[in-house]
């Protein structure tokens, strides 16, 4: 509805810049996400030229897919008009709030490929403003310089889950979400073991870019990697669902968490895996509310955040454990940036619900084991780089020593859990 600022339901506009400036100076990005490809009833060129009966409105029309025309509400930016109004806004949110980047909501609205004037057009005309600002060394810009060669540290991530590869190959953008990771996820905690492979693969970013050299700019790839997020329900729902309303109604669903335990392994998963981790609000100490699929009792209902759950026993276990994976993720390089090797053996491992991959990056190796299964699991496996083993979890004697390269070596695997090895 208003694109320039913020709901006053949340502050003023300068508070916002207060808390950009505070989140800056504690090392962590804002990325503001942006909605484009649709607009409310209440947006002043759907809601004017519709009260005035226009038969041609400015801004808004078909374009692309248009996935909102039944409600009227799709933006065209087959509009210079439109164009120029969004780019706008990207400058807008960049030069005053100074924002570190953009999440493009459902970008298949406005894509009509890496040449059209919608999308690509869009993120494109946004890094060359930021890279043209660093030049003229306008103040505050230079946030975005990390030096000659290298790429920009502006961030445009794209959701556009029908072609995430794709977008990411062939536009201005340097991340991009995608479904694989959380579609295999899904259905491996369904019981669906033939997945485990596709799990496997996505979980090191199969077929993503990881860096492109488009017209001299060289921009670093990656995606986001979750089993979570705002268009679903929660992931513990996977594993059985209770109803706490007396008269049984589905919106009540919630998932049951009792099986809290079913979902550490899919957060050693996801937190240690290629890309950019994402936690949704209270994954980490296991949120539990169920989403309908469709129908206006899946954006209608009030689903408040339970900050209860952070202090039951469930909550306080998961907390630990996402903390102690995210200082792991901290401190290993190898696991922010180095390389990924999935061990897709289905008589060794699969076939026992393990699923067994490598982070390295040199001499730097990391071994994470992870059993989805109900009973623990003792399986073979060779390190490639010799010497002892520190168990990143819990440590003592869990951790291995002396190995030698290339020798097998007998890993236990807890059931519902999961082993981290650093040499």
């Amino acid at each position: 509805m208003g694109y320039f600022g913020v709901d006053e339901r949340f502050g003023k506009r300068s508070d916002f810049q207060k808390l950009v400036d505070i989140a800056h100076q504690q090392g962590i990005a804002v990325i503001v996400d942006v909605v484009y490809g649709h607009t409310g009833v209440d947006f002043p060129y759907y809601d004017a030229y519709n009260r005035l009966q226009y038969h041609e409105n400015p801004f808004m029309g078909p374009f692309a897919k248009d996935y909102f025309s039944s409600f009227g509400k799709s933006t065209s930016f087959g509009s210079p008009f439109t164009r120029d109004y969004f780019f706008t806004v990207n400058h807008h949110w960049l030069e005053v709030y100074h924002i570190d980047g953009l999440r493009y909501d459902c970008v298949p609205n406005y894509w009509d490929g890496p040449f059209g004037v919608g999308y690509a057009n869009l993120v494109y005309e946004t890094y060359q403003l930021t890279k043209n600002k660093i030049a003229q060394n306008q103040r505050y810009w230079n946030r975005f310089n990390a030096g000659a060669g290298t790429s920009l540290r502006l961030i445009q991530y794209a959701e556009q889950l029908e072609g995430p590869e794709e977008v990411l190959r062939t536009t201005y953008s340097n991340s991009t979400w995608q479904n694989h990771t959380f579609d295999a996820a899904k259905a491996v905690a369904r019981g669906d073991q033939r997945r485990l492979a596709d799990w496997g693969l996505s979980l090191g970013l199969l077929g993503y870019p990881e860096q492109e050299n488009t017209n001299g700019d060289v921009i670093t790839k990656t995606a986001l990697q979750y089993i979570e997020n705002h268009d679903h329900e929660r992931f513990i729902c996977n594993f059985g669902l209770m109803n706490p309303d007396e008269a049984g109604n589905p919106l009540f669903l919630k998932g049951d968490r009792s099986h809290w335990y079913m979902l550490q392994p899919y957060l050693i998963a996801m937190l240690m895996s290629k890309g950019v981790p994402m936690l949704w609000q209270g994954e980490e100490f296991g949120e539990s509310y169920f989403l309908p699929d469709f129908g206006a009792g899946r954006v209608g209902l009030l689903r408040s955040l339970r900050w209860d759950y952070f202090y039951d026993s469930p909550g306080q276990q998961l907390v630990q454990l996402v903390r102690k994976l995210l200082r792991i993720r901290r401190d290993r390089s190898q696991i922010r940036r180095g390389n990924y090797f999935f061990f897709n053996d289905w008589d060794r491992y699969l076939s026992k619900r393990v699923l067994l991959f490598a982070r390295y990056s040199n001499a730097q190796y990391t071994l994470v084991a992870i059993n989805i299964g109900d009973i623990d699991q003792s399986v073979p496996f060779w390190f490639p780089i010799g010497g002892d083993y520190n168990e990143e979890l819990h440590g003592g004697d869990l951790g291995l020593k002396g190995i030698t390269p290339l020798q097998q070596t007998w890993l236990k695997v807890p059931y519902h859990y999961g082993r981290i090895w650093t040499v």
